[in-house]
């Protein structure tokens, strides 16, 4: 346990660069890695994808050949049998003892295709019956085929083959797309705490300041260039700038601790967030959006799956309604060895001039009267399947213009940025002009006051158009599963998932 502490320490002491005693220089890319290593949603997400991989395995291995051995060691018996007595030509009770054992190796292959099992068997029996004359049996059948077939039936296996494969890429797609939703909290997470420490920051400067700008209007009213209202005014202001810089702070340390939370850090890291100053991209392509999103989200696989389950059911309820006949077709050499005027040996039913045995069944089920039951269930199966068919439409409809949306949408939030970059630069300018002003005694508190809300207001809007940015963009990225500035997809590593 100390170890893997230890390890984990030097783990993030490696990972971040820039940082002093205690505090790590968090960039978004770095919160982006870390949480892609540490958040509890990527641990759960990997353990959902393993779920569906081994279900997926599972499925595979059904289709596989398959070999079983079936063993019955001891079997003992004493009781009273109903048999024929070929001599009086009756049946009559009889008293029997015996001790039998049984082994059958059995190797069977699914035949997709068609539904039905094909095999090949070996036995072997041993009895050893008590009483007046005992004697022992061994039989064997060394080989044996056959095949099973349900005819005219309902072929579960034909739809397995096609819908298990479209659920294990869904599964893929669905922990490509939980991890761009992990991403996408990431930002949420670390413009919030960029948020309340700019908020924290601003309350700092802003105390200051209006310390500094009351020590100032103290001096004009002894000169009597300042009003005694003015000068409440700046008491008012800094009284304001206390409280809200305690606001600010206790604020900060919730979102703090929430962030460290989501990372599974220790909630007494320092943070220091640092402001993005890159864009990933300045926009994206419609029509490549829309494509992207119909080849790699998984609701489209979703919406292909319910149609091909209900395209199932409708096949199932209409086989019912008919009737039903299975075939089973079987061959092979048997031997037997013992009677009662003698005890058999293993050695002779393995020994040459077997004898062969043929076996054909046929099985049939006929519906004649159930009031209506079977066609019931079709013409509801029919019905659902209709439904899908209109419902899988408008979800498509309406996924192809969230999309488009999407995408414009995230077209806008570049020049939104630097507007509000623009705005917070010329905002501070202006206050930085107005303090100097207030100084010379060229403006008056109201101006002053006005100033510096548009300051904060300006630099609280900066960071949420880059919250914006980074939201709409992983949202893209989420609704594509593409990487738009590397311009590929997002890659499903599942060697690394798995672990192998």
């Amino acid at each position: 346990m100390k170890r893997t502490v230890l390890f984990f320490a030097f783990f993030i002491l490696s990972l971040f660069h820039g940082f002093s005693q205690g505090t790590i220089r968090l960039t978004i890319d770095n919160a982006l890695k870390l949480a892609r290593e540490q958040s509890l949603q990527m641990f759960l997400n990997k353990h959902y994808y393993m779920a569906d991989y081994w279900a997926y395995r599972s499925f595979r291995a059904n289709y596989l050949p398959t070999l079983n051995l079936e063993t019955t060691p001891v079997s003992y018996a004493k009781a009273s049998g109903l048999r024929y007595n070929s001599v009086s030509k009756t049946d009559e009770f009889v008293r029997t003892e015996n001790l039998s054992s049984d082994l059958t190796l059995n190797l069977s292959q699914k035949v997709a295709a068609t539904g039905g099992t094909f095999f090949v068997q070996s036995d072997l029996s041993r009895i050893e019956n008590y009483g007046f004359n005992p004697y022992t049996q061994y039989s064997s059948r060394p080989v044996g085929i056959g095949y099973n077939q349900e005819l005219f039936g309902f072929n579960s296996m034909k739809w397995q083959r096609k819908i298990e494969p479209l659920k294990f890429e869904k599964a893929k797609q669905e922990y490509l797309q939980s991890t761009e939703e992990m991403h996408l909290s990431t930002v949420v997470y670390f413009f919030s705490f960029l948020r309340t420490s700019s908020q924290m920051e601003i309350a700092h400067t802003n105390v200051d300041n209006t310390a500094n700008l009351l020590d100032v209007a103290k001096q004009r009213f002894l000169l009597g260039s300042v009003t005694r209202e003015e000068l409440l005014d700046l008491r008012l202001s800094h009284n304001n700038a206390l409280i809200a810089l305690q606001e600010a702070q206790l604020n900060y340390r919730e979102s703090k601790e929430s962030f460290l939370n989501f990372l599974m850090l220790p909630t007494d890291i320092e943070l220091e967030a640092v402001v993005p100053n890159k864009m990933p991209v300045d926009e994206v392509d419609v029509s490549t959006v829309l494509q992207k999103a119909l080849d790699n989200n998984p609701d489209i696989l979703q919406l292909e799956q319910n149609l091909l389950a209900s395209q199932r059911d409708v096949d199932a309820s209409n086989k019912a309604r008919h009737f039903q006949s299975n075939v089973s077709l079987s061959y092979g050499l048997i031997k037997d060895d013992g009677s009662e005027m003698n005890n058999g040996q293993l050695k002779n039913v393995y020994s040459p001039d077997f004898d062969t045995y043929q076996q054909v069944m046929v099985g049939i089920s006929i519906p004649i009267l159930d009031w209506g039951n079977r066609k019931g269930q079709y013409e509801v199966a029919k019905s659902q399947y209709q439904i899908t068919q209109v419902a899988s439409q408008k979800s498509l409809q309406q996924f192809k213009q969230n999309a488009i949306t999407e995408a414009i949408a995230f077209n806008i939030q570049k020049s939104r940025v630097e507007a509000a970059a623009l705005s917070d630069t010329l905002a501070t300018e202006s206050y930085e002009l107005t303090i100097t002003r207030f100084k010379k005694g060229q403006t008056d508190v109201l101006r002053l006051t006005s100033s510096q809300t548009a300051k904060d207001n300006a630099r609280l809007q900066y960071i949420n158009a880059l919250a914006q940015y980074w939201n709409y963009y992983f949202k893209l990225r989420s609704l594509t599963l593409h990487d738009f500035e590397k311009n590929m997809d997002v890659e499903f590593d599942e060697a690394a998932i798995l672990g192998l």
